[in-house]
């Protein structure tokens, strides 16, 4: 129960359809190319989460043939002898979701070949699961990733989450008529009041303001470590960016981060700074600057909350989902139970988690 999983390679057999990628380069320019490659995927990302949360990262190749068809990062972990795979692991959401990636070649194929190039993807990655005897997996997949049939013919569960995006091919004027008319009044009050936005070169009024907003006897989350959004922040410094709001008088009002990479994400944004509601000029500013940098799609990760989903939808999103597909054995289900209702306060996480703090 349990295994570490050794890949063809290492067990010194002929390569099969799933080998362990220990080439960076090789790794990061299928990701490049793939459409559905985000940052989450990109292998310094994985190596930094890897060392922060005590999860071995297993980067698995798919190939058909010699050549490389997809890809999937693992996440696995033995805890008091319960054997976990996650993609991506539990990160207070940092990483919304990771998963599969299916090569550029996959989304303009014809269906006959999409199904043979997916019944490989899946046999490897069976192959995986299998050596991996995991008693809990758990796969959230990528918004573009929505063929799961194998996953629930293989007995898994499919949970559904959801996020907004804006559509960024139209003029920026028509992208702001779509906003709601309390919107575009409140916008023009702050900037006829003179905000500004910034970007910053660190982390550590982000963090701050965050770590405030979570320690609020109302939530009381531990956040993830200050280090590993640090880290992440000097491993991909034109992808990864810290923006300021601030007043005319060089006071701070909002923050924010983004993932600008294939696409632009607002990524972990800061709480209500004096009980303002800048943020909402803040969030204006990064879709204007995600458009004007070209990008074609801006993402507002998560709408999943009932208390924030009124103040994203202002922006007349679309609303998009990805899958997460999980099985568990009764060692799984178990273990499951005492996370989300021993485990999952946050007092006790605190002292059972490393990487958060």
């Amino acid at each position: 129960m349990g295994g570490s999983w050794i890949s063809p390679v290492e067990r010194g057999e002929k390569s099969l359809s799933v080998d362990i990628v220990t080439d960076k380069d090789l790794w990061d320019t299928f990701i490049d190319a793939g459409p559905s490659g985000l940052l989450f995927h990109k292998w310094d990302f994985l190596k930094i989460t890897e060392r922060y949360t005590g999860y071995r990262v297993l980067p698995c190749g798919i190939y058909k043939g010699r050549e490389l068809v997809a890809v999937c990062p693992f996440f696995h972990k033995e805890i008091s002898g319960i054997s976990v795979v996650f993609s991506p692991p539990p990160m207070q959401a940092v990483i919304p979701y990771q998963g599969i990636v299916m090569s550029r070649d996959y989304t303009t194929a014809k269906q006959s070949k999409r199904e043979s190039t997916l019944q490989v993807v899946i046999e490897g990655l069976r192959e995986v699961i299998d050596d991996l005897s995991p008693n809990y997996l758990s796969i959230k997949l990528t918004p573009d990733y929505h063929d799961i049939r194998h996953f629930i013919w293989d007995g898994y569960q499919a949970r559904i989450s959801y996020s907004y995006t804006v559509d960024l091919t139209p003029p920026l004027e028509t992208l702001w008529k779509n906003l709601s008319a309390k919107l575009r009044t409140n916008l023009r009050k702050f900037e006829k009041s003179g905000y500004y936005l910034e970007e910053g070169d660190d982390l550590a009024l982000f963090y701050e303001t965050v770590r405030q907003r979570f320690s609020h006897p109302d939530m009381d989350i531990p956040m993830v470590a200050q280090g590993y959004f640090e880290d992440i922040l000097r491993a991909y410094p034109g992808s990864v960016r810290v923006y300021h709001l601030y007043d005319r008088d060089g006071d701070l009002k909002g923050i924010g981060t983004t993932q600008e990479y294939n696409r632009y994400l607002l990524w972990v944004g800061g709480p209500k700074i004096d009980g303002t509601s800048a943020n909402e000029y803040l969030q204006w500013l990064l879709l204007k600057d995600a458009k004007e940098k070209g990008f074609l799609e801006f993402e507002n990760t998560g709408a999943n909350n009932p208390n924030l989903n009124m103040h994203k939808a202002k922006y007349n999103p679309d609303l998009s989902i990805h899958v997460e597909v999980n099985r568990a054995d009764i060692v799984g289900k178990a273990a499951e139970w005492a996370y989300s209702n021993i485990i999952n306060r946050p007092w006790i996480k605190k002292k059972v988690i490393p990487y958060i703090e």
